[in-house]
């Protein structure tokens, strides 16, 4: 025998539709079920957005810069040929380009802003994907001659300059211990763009020994900036690592870099989780109230039905069954909305782009984000949401089983 007997299903399948004198019940539930339906799409969409924004940002942050990245004692390599062939030759890895890194002013026509200093060897620079064009657009060529460099596209706006304008490089230095500032003109030959804010904002790329006799300083590097071949193996690959690099070699994860940026992103997904679930809670209120009224219109049935012998959990299995169908009804409606939409997105977004030529910024996110969802968090939303529904059909369903066929039937 199944959890419900066909008398109760066919109790169930009347009370759905209660009859013109329940027209207000049933009116306040299709609220309460379309209440359900947006919260659940919404849901869909929000958990969609979120995890495309975050693989978008993971994936322009990681080809940026490397998936791991190998620095030593005071953050100098001095044996970085050394380390860079074991690095390589490490199962897993990719591509591993030793870097030096140091911050300095950038200067055009009394305009200055700070800037991350990066000096890369030619052979490197010219292999790395974001000079390739594989991670990144770029206006112009890698400065891979003496007195060139490579701006961010944020930093080259701020700044006014494009290929082929000169800037000076200011960087502080010591000596006989007195504080010098030193000036050094470099052309711009390209121009990077990421979609990284941090990347495009701030960063500087140059032959690496530019940036050495800019800082006067011998062969040694900062760090290595490690690609893999597979970033899902990464935590294998840094378990390698570290056991071929030896002691006095710190290994730090493109993760653990932007910890703070990635610790953001997870409280506003927690943040807007948790309010549109409060949201679609709330909607399952209106299924409550409606079905507080229906026990009232039928207290006399349910009288009658309790007089000819129904049990009272039979009784609140019948209107258990009738809020969980309503709100179901409203939860498959939510999925089938947010995943239309969700698949809608490419013919949505063209058609945005037909009205607006020119997109704006917001517009121009939309259009390049991708929408990505889990079955994970599929499954969490139908348990959140199917919980609710069966939370809010307990108390009309208690009641109605707590009826007295006696105290109902005695003035009808």
């Amino acid at each position: 025998m199944g959890l419900v007997n066909p008398h109760e299903k066919l109790l169930i399948s009347r009370y759905l539709l209660p009859g013109v004198g329940g027209r207000l019940a049933l009116f306040i539930a299709a609220i309460g079920c379309a209440g359900v339906a947006i919260g659940v799409a919404s849901l869909v969409l929000v958990v969609s957005f979120l995890n495309g924004a975050e693989a978008r940002l993971r994936g322009q942050i990681a080809s940026v810069d490397g998936h791991v990245f190998v620095t030593g004692h005071c953050h100098q390599l001095t044996s970085w040929r050394r380390l860079e062939q074991k690095v390589r030759q490490t199962p897993g890895v990719a591509s591993a380009a030793s870097s030096l890194e140091a911050t300095g002013l950038i200067t055009v026509q009394g305009r200055s802003f700070s800037a991350d200093l990066r000096g890369v060897e030619a052979a490197s620079m010219l292999s790395s994907p974001m000079f390739r064009r594989k991670s990144a657009l770029m206006l112009g060529r890698p400065p891979s001659q003496p007195g060139t460099i490579a701006l961010g596209s944020g930093l080259a706006s701020q700044l006014g300059v494009t290929v082929g304008d000169h800037v000076a490089v200011t960087v502080p230095s010591f000596a006989a211990g007195s504080l010098t500032v030193d000036n050094f003109d470099f052309a711009v030959t390209g121009i990077v763009s990421t979609d990284v804010y941090a990347f495009d904002s701030r960063r500087a790329i140059m032959p690496a020994a530019d940036l050495r006799r800019i800082l006067h300083r011998g062969e040694a590097f900062n760090r290595i900036n490690v690609r893999l071949s597979h970033p899902d193996q990464q935590p294998s690959v840094v378990a390698v690592l570290k056991s071929r690099l030896g002691p006095g070699i710190r290994l730090t994860t493109w993760q653990q870099m932007n910890h703070a940026l990635f610790s953001a992103l997870a409280q506003e997904r927690l943040a807007m989780t948790v309010i549109i679930s409060l949201v679609t809670l709330i909607a399952l209120s209106n299924i409550l109230s409606s079905m507080v009224m229906l026990v009232g219109y039928k207290a006399r049935e349910i009288a009658i039905l309790r007089t000819v012998g129904m049990s009272r959990y039979s009784i609140a299995k019948v209107f258990v069954g009738v809020g969980t169908a309503i709100g179901l009804a409203g939860e498959a409606a939510g999925l089938s909305v947010g995943f239309g939409l969700r698949a809608a997105k490419d013919t949505i977004a063209h058609g945005l782009l037909a009205v607006a030529p020119h997109p704006s910024v917001e517009l121009d996110v939309f259009l390049s984000l991708p929408l990505m969802i889990s079955g994970e968090e599929v499954a969490w939303i139908i348990t959140l949401v199917s919980t609710g529904v069966l939370i809010s059909t307990l108390y009309p369903a208690l009641r109605a089983a707590a009826i007295d066929p006696a105290s109902v039937l005695r003035y009808t």
